[in-house]
């Protein structure tokens, strides 16, 4: 007899936990610190890396696009000074008086 009711048991705990990974399909997902194990493949070369490489290189790119933006911007700057030249203001100007003479 408590075989039969311990089999039952079992088949219910066994429908329980299909019913809460259908509810809660989170659960079985990987912690924070698994998630940097997981190896992906590079779809270009084929290779292999670890998730964490891969966020490094990314960084890596990051950091040279902003130092490049940043060199480009000082070039853009410096060119603007050279090349700007100063208009001479007109000391009375008819729009800005307000009044118009014909």
């Amino acid at each position: 007899m408590k075989k039969f009711l311990f089999g039952i048991r079992e088949f219910l705990w066994v429908i329980a936990s299909e019913v809460e990974d259908w509810l809660y399909p989170y659960r079985n997902q990987l912690t924070p610190e698994q998630k940097f194990e997981v190896r992906v493949k590079e779809p270009v070369t084929g290779e292999m890396w670890m998730v964490e490489e891969l966020i490094e290189q990314m960084n890596q790119k990051v950091d040279k696009m902003q130092d490049d933006m940043i060199w480009i911007k000082d070039k853009i700057l410096e060119h603007d000074q050279k090349l700007s030249f100063k208009v001479k203001k007109r000391s009375s100007s008819p729009s800005v008086s307000g009044k118009i003479q014909t």
